[in-house]
């Protein structure tokens, strides 16, 4: 427990953005100046340059995941739907329930509809409404949560695809690979929580389960019902409803949960997938150093004062949690791949600095990026400032071990 914790390389390239973010500022400029029909088009612009091919007649039919989103745009409304799953032979009682939790929440802008045993997602709304960023955010909560809980749904209750996702997937020795760094990742992730627990280390035991949950993320990406539960770990991690004693034990089970996966249903999970609105946000300088403020002046100070181990859990965290909510350039994510990669496994002491050295990169490079594109501070919703949130709220009420 003395040194740092093992890296491991992503298992393949990371995915790259595809936006084109000159394009939102004109979307935005478009809907201030009246253009309602235009600002459809060059949202999906945004998205990717591709979907503009995705076009017939007035609807758009876009793929993401095991799901097509439609988009049909009259002269005076846009209306989107995306089938969901089919329910004829599903548990019904229990997922009826389920969906109807899912209308309450999460879902805000979104509604589900059920027509002759078909689950949708729909929602429609007058042009002179369709305001780039509740579009956007329309469009991101149909992939997101269409592409989380249909594999649940399977799961759990008997419901079916209505169509095959279109997959590529990996050679079956880089699967073997993974399989086996993910169970490596959970050991040293229990282990570790198992010595923090005992020592009442509750700072770091937290960040262990922080960075082991995203660390697995980071590795191999898992698609299915596989990523349906390292979600809901995560999830369940930064639950402020839980006291924290309960979200270690909460977290504990999940590692264990995670562990027990079958090996076979592992590998079904493991492939590359077509989206159309990614789950993760694009990564901009200026947003991951106001996220990272508070964490980088109190890895300095942890610095200063020698707690090494402490330093180093806490900029692990704000690593993986970069790579897990963002799409990461080549150029921001670089820095701190290289710094992970040379901290690996080094004494706390020799790891801490190598890993600052990586935050410095981006904190203090006076290089800015183009300052259009979207301002994520209106669209992230919860998840990164909660996730900061939580972390500097634990370092201040366990401010020693």
């Amino acid at each position: 427990m003395h040194k740092n914790i093992t890296y491991f390389t992503p298992i393949a390239p990371k995915q790259a953005s595809t936006r084109q973010e000159e394009k939102w500022d004109a979307a935005v400029a478009l809907f201030k100046n009246k253009a309602f029909a235009q600002v459809l088009p060059t949202l999906l612009d945004y998205l990717g340059p591709q979907f503009q091919s995705k076009k017939k007649g007035d609807t758009y039919e876009i793929a993401h995941g095991s799901v097509v989103v439609s988009l049909t745009q009259t002269d005076t409304e846009l209306h989107i739907s995306c089938p969901f799953v089919n329910i004829a032979q599903a548990k019904k009682v229990p997922l009826m329930r389920r969906l109807a939790e899912l209308r309450m929440y999460p879902l805000n802008l979104t509604n589900l509809v059920l027509e002759n045993d078909l689950v949708y997602f729909s929602f429609s709304c007058p042009l002179n409404l369709c305001e780039p960023y509740k579009i956007y955010g329309v469009l991101r909560e149909i992939c997101f949560y269409a592409d989380s809980y249909d594999d649940e749904f399977i799961e759990k209750f008997g419901a079916t695809h209505l169509q095959e996702p279109n997959i590529t997937a990996f050679a079956n020795d880089l699967k073997e690979t993974a399989y086996a760094n993910y169970q490596s990742i959970l050991e040293q992730g229990l282990s570790r929580l198992a010595h923090y627990m005992e020592k009442r280390h509750i700072n770091n035991a937290w960040y262990t389960l922080n960075i082991s949950l995203k660390q697995i993320e980071f590795h191999i990406e898992p698609q299915g019902y596989l990523r349906s539960l390292l979600e809901k770990a995560i999830d369940g991690i930064f639950d402020r409803n839980l006291a924290i004693q309960d979200r270690l034990l909460h977290g504990k089970a999940s590692l264990e949960k995670l562990k027990a996966y079958d090996k076979d249903n592992f590998y079904k999970d493991l492939y590359q997938i077509e989206t159309f609105v990614p789950h993760k946000y694009s990564g901009k300088k200026e947003n991951i150093r106001e996220n990272w403020e508070d964490s980088y002046a109190e890895a300095q100070d942890m610095l200063a004062n020698s707690r090494f181990e402490d330093a180093c859990h806490l900029m692990q965290s704000c690593f993986y949690g970069l790579f897990y909510y963002n799409l990461v350039g080549e150029d921001l994510a670089q820095p701190i791949t290289d710094a992970l990669a040379q901290a690996s496994g080094l004494d706390w002491n020799q790891a801490a600095p190598i890993l600052l050295k990586g935050m410095e990169a981006l904190m203090e490079d006076q290089i800015l990026e183009n300052d259009f594109g979207m301002d994520l501070s209106k669209i992230m919703g919860a998840q990164m400032e909660q996730s900061m949130a939580a972390m500097q709220q634990i370092m201040a009420n366990f401010k020693t071990n």
